[in-house]
């Protein structure tokens, strides 16, 4: 694999591969196989990768800062990796063996929020159906209970009864099969985003 790049200051950080200076993708004479590394900074970055694409399989894009929207664009663009511009020489050689054996490369920091935010949206749907059966009344108790209200505090905020709080409190627990509270609470999980959704 021969290693394609347009940016002749990085050219050196990897030492144990030979690196090929590039002046525009599409004068790139190359291999399938082979991977062109591409430099976020250039305003058309977009459209150098999907040329890239075009000619190998293998794309990284350099960045100077972490970006979770840029990162993104890319992957939806076709680069296999995604690292910073001037990491160490190791971390290159990293990203350069795992595109190698066909994986992929992202970032720690973005990777963790990219999942945090996958597994959220994943509660989400799966609570969504039993948020979109309650009642206009039961949204407001449970508005109330994302807010961190007791039942008297709810009863004032409603203008209900204590007893009227409690028969909702319970209709709620049962939709969403917890036992108490704290359960619901559990049962909706990283409940902020839900507050939308009522």
């Amino acid at each position: 694999m021969r290693h394609f790049i347009a940016e002749k200051d990085l050219q050196g950080a990897l030492t144990q591969y030979s690196w090929t200076k590039y002046n525009t993708v599409t004068s790139i004479e190359c291999k399938e196989s082979d991977c062109i590394w591409i430099l976020a900074t250039d305003d058309d970055w977009r459209q150098q990768l999907i040329a890239a694409k075009q000619k190998v399989s293998q794309v990284v894009l350099l960045t100077y800062k972490y970006d979770r929207l840029e990162m993104q664009t890319a992957l939806v663009l076709g680069a296999r990796a995604y690292c910073h511009a001037l990491g160490a020489e190791s971390l290159l050689a990293s990203v350069a063996r795992v595109i190698e054996a066909g994986g992929m490369w992202l970032p720690n920091e973005l990777l963790s929020v990219t999942t945090s935010n996958v597994a959220s949206n994943l509660q989400t749907k799966r609570i969504l159906p039993t948020l979109k059966s309650l009642t206009n009344r039961e949204r407001d108790v449970l508005s109330c209970i994302l807010d961190g209200l007791s039942n008297k505090e709810i009863a004032r905020e409603l203008g209900i009864t204590e007893r009227t709080v409690k028969e909702y409190v319970g209709t709620l627990l049962n939709k969403f099969q917890a036992k108490d509270r704290i359960s619901l609470l559990l049962r909706l999980g990283e409940f902020s985003h839900l507050k939308d959704a009522l």
